[in-house]
């Protein structure tokens, strides 16, 4: 049982998705060590989704949903916020590519804690994270079941979700990666923009549905 809940949440992470899209980014653009820091962001979200579902604000969700469009609505602005920012993306100076060219670096910075925060965020506010742990629960969990359980099923997802992305993270950020990425930055930036745009409409038509 242990091992099938853990392999559900390392295919859950590597489906493309917002999070994905997100360590993504700032692997390219700004390396290993941001790129981790985001991957970070997201696995302590993932722990708040899980203990909700534990004491049992899952159900309150489930029974008010009012309260998950809001999340849902929260969530689909700033996916939409960081696909702007994004899609904005500008092709480098003549100056910046050279020295692309000559470290794998960018000259653009970002600190660890604001890329644990575009992954906390990323995550805590995506509406589906709520939903994924409503079905793993449900599924997996069954009364009578000792209360460790919960929280072992919950660890093994934190574990499978950061470890996949701590991973993606070191592999992308990879000076080959990097300037490959570099000579079309902007284009890349642009793309990956447009993909969290296309998330953000996705859960706002969701949320629009279910009060159609």
């Amino acid at each position: 049982m242990f091992l099938q809940v853990f392999l559900i949440g390392l295919l859950g992470a590597i489906s493309p998705g917002p999070d994905f899209v997100v360590v993504t980014r700032n692997s390219l653009s700004y390396g290993a060590r941001i790129g981790i820091a985001t991957a970070f962001g997201i696995a302590t979200a993932l722990a708040i989704h899980i203990a909700y579902t534990v004491g049992g604000y899952a159900l309150i969700l489930k029974q008010s949903p009012a309260v998950f469009t809001v999340i849902q609505l929260a969530g689909a602005a700033y996916l939409a916020w960081l696909g702007t920012q994004a899609i904005r993306s500008r092709p480098a100076t003549e100056t910046e590519s050279e020295t692309a060219e000559g470290n794998g670096e960018d000259t653009e910075t970002k600190s660890g804690w604001q890329g644990f925060r575009e992954g906390f965020l990323c995550n805590a506010l995506n509406p589906k994270a709520a939903l994924y742990f409503l079905g793993i629960f449900s599924q997996f969990l069954r009364p009578g079941d000792p209360q460790w359980y919960y929280w072992m099923y919950g660890l093994e997802n934190i574990v499978a979700v950061g470890g996949w992305f701590i991973v993606l993270a070191v592999i992308i950020s990879s000076p080959r990666f990097r300037k490959g990425y570099h000579r079309y930055r902007h284009w890349t930036d642009r793309l990956l923009g447009a993909v969290l745009l296309f998330f953000a409409v996705r859960i706002l038509w969701l949320a629009v549905s279910q009060w159609s």
